[in-house]
């Protein structure tokens, strides 16, 4: 009786942690409403201000010297198209940020369908103007009130076991000296972190450990045959003009093909055929999340990427293949909103320009990958290998896509919510589902 009285309590406290307290939380967070229905509109002027932030950010604070102050200045537009542009690719994601004498108030709200509870989370948050470091007042998860001093503390935990370094975590957050609000605008003061760099380094390790841990893009090793077949190859055609993207293309997927007839499965011989590729047509810095290579290997086989080309150009190879590689570590949301935020920035004085024909490659990069990482179209796209030589077969017209628009002009055209950027866009989708790559039974 007694060991049975201690398996059935057993059993109660695993439903009751495992089932109802869950259910229970998930009760208490979700909501009917949503509340924050229309996000910020995304412009070039967000895109620049988060590039320039970022790298003033990574620069102050890697001086290390801790008395050394630094000052960045945001208006509430200026923060709600940054909150816009590191959502777009969550399209379940939106946020809102109101700067106010009395506070930042920050609401973001996450769609979740399927859910007998509510359709949404709603994440509210309110930080303090203060003369003396991060004040958060409070904040509210759905009908959940966290004190602000509880959600700092947890922040702070959460930042201390990510971050290598003891405490490093709870040095970055006392590195904020002071909020500020003027007419709307966010005035951050902070200094620098003695140690930064070291910690950044020594994170950078611990993630390389957990990535090799769970090799969460698929076994390193078989990554490693596939990009030393890619090699092979090269090494044939080398000195010979500029070859298509489409030839690695086929390379790499016949010998899939291949693989997958002794019993592989396509599916994740695809992926390490995509991040061989990536590593070769793209950069050695995408075998940081893989850690299929060693420098002896890279050395060996070093291509002079100004060779390798798609529609008789460089860029639009590396567009294809860097979208490719990002749907395969994000997902397609995500790697399309970092190639809207390359072509932002390019539009800018000095860059060179907004381009649709890069969108169109970004989004042929995705829309293969997404075939290659599909269970009913891995091996349809194995079979169509050889076919990849062609670039028509999986690659769009860039024809009459516009190229080289400034800043000025295309924010003059509505930027990326307008009925222009969305007209060209319906446009590279139309040309991508009519290629042969993607008439799949």
């Amino acid at each position: 009786m007694g060991v049975r009285k201690i398996f059935f309590s057993g059993i109660a406290i695993a439903i009751l942690l495992f089932i109802i307290i869950p259910l229970i939380t998930l009760a208490s967070i979700s909501d009917s409403r949503a509340l924050v229905e229309q996000a910020a509109t995304v412009d070039t002027k967000s895109a620049i201000k988060a590039k320039r932030a970022a790298k003033r950010l990574y620069k102050d604070l890697m001086t290390g010297r801790s008395d050394q102050r630094s000052t960045l200045t945001f208006s509430e537009d200026e923060i709600n198209g940054i909150v816009a542009l590191g959502t777009r690719g969550v399209t379940s994601l939106k946020g809102r940020v109101n700067v106010t004498p009395l506070g930042i108030i920050g609401a973001f709200t996450l769609n979740i369908p399927h859910n007998p509870f509510g359709e949404y989370i709603n994440l509210t948050t309110t930080i303090l103007p203060s003369s003396n470091g991060l004040v958060v007042d409070n904040v509210s998860l759905g009908s959940l009130d966290i004190s602000g001093n509880l959600a700092l503390s947890l922040a702070e935990s959460a930042l201390n076991k990510v971050i290598a370094g003891d405490t490093f975590g709870t040095k970055l957050i006392n590195a904020i000296d002071s909020i500020e609000v003027d007419n709307s605008r966010l005035i951050l003061a902070y200094h620098s972190i003695p140690g930064f760099r070291n910690a950044i380094d020594s994170t950078k390790e611990r993630i390389k450990d957990v990535r090799d841990d769970l090799a969460l893009l698929g076994d390193p090793k078989l990554v490693r045959v596939y990009y030393e077949r890619i090699c092979k190859f090269h090494s044939q055609i080398d000195g010979f003009g500029q070859p298509s993207v489409g030839y690695y293309l086929d390379t790499a997927f016949s010998f899939a093909k291949k693989r997958s007839y002794l019993g592989k499965g396509p599916v994740e011989e695809n992926r390490a055929a995509l991040m061989a590729l990536a590593i070769f047509l793209g950069s050695s810095n995408f075998d940081s999340v893989v850690g299929a290579l060693d420098k002896e290997a890279l050395d060996t086989c070093q291509p002079r990427n100004s060779q390798m080309v798609l529609a008789n150009r460089n860029d639009l190879r590396l567009h294809f293949i860097y979208s490719a590689a990002l749907k395969v570590i994000s997902d397609s949301g995500m790697s399309f909103t970092l190639g809207e935020f390359k072509e932002l920035l390019d539009s800018q004085k000095g860059g060179s320009g907004f381009s649709f024909a890069d969108l169109a490659a970004d989004r042929a990069g995705i829309r293969f990958a997404e075939l290659a990482l599909n269970e009913n179209g891995a091996l349809h796209l194995q079979q169509m290998a050889s076919e990849l030589r062609q670039e028509k077969t999986f690659f769009p017209s860039i024809a009459e896509l516009p190229e080289g628009i400034s800043q000025q002009v295309f924010d003059e055209r509505g930027g990326i919510e307008s009925d222009y950027y969305k007209q060209h866009l319906a446009t590279i989708n139309q040309r991508i589902d009519g290629l042969a790559l993607y008439q799949v039974d």
